[in-house]
């Protein structure tokens, strides 16, 4: 597959910062904290954070006071769009074929498996759209 770790990184990161929000009552967290209390490292933590900031899932305040917030309630995030955050335009399987034969039928070869991986792509991503963060946070929901 080729989905990166930062992904589930960010939803890790999506629900600390609702944590914070709805426990502490930290609207703004800052982002060494946030990675602390995330278990992930700073600097993959500020990249991952730049990625969702892009996407307008979090908000960034700069300086003194500053850090990373939601931008949007957890019930309007799905999986989907932290993974399209995250891994942009990146597909989700590597092609590999290094079928020796005649040229046409490879070809023919590849087409299909294409199809294919292009359903498996289909699939999972109508699956990471139908989980909203808020499904995971009350374990409601969920497929």
């Amino acid at each position: 597959m080729g989905y990166s770790t930062s992904f589930t990184q960010g939803i890790t990161l999506l629900l600390t910062l609702h944590a914070m929000q709805e426990n502490i009552g930290e609207a703004i967290t800052p982002t060494k904290l946030l990675a602390e209390y995330a278990g992930i490292p700073f600097s993959s933590a500020v990249k991952t954070l730049k990625s969702l900031s892009s996407a307008g899932i979090t908000a960034t305040k700069e300086g003194v006071g500053g850090g990373s917030m939601l931008a949007k309630p957890i019930s309007q995030i799905t999986l989907l769009d932290v993974f399209i955050a995250i891994e942009q335009d990146s597909p989700l399987f590597k092609m590999h074929m290094g079928i020796n034969c005649d040229k046409t039928k490879v070809d023919d070869l590849k087409k299909r498996v294409e199809v294919c991986i292009d359903n498996a792509a289909d699939a999972m991503k109508e699956s990471l759209r139908r989980v909203i963060l808020e499904n995971i946070w009350t374990g409601e929901n969920l497929l």
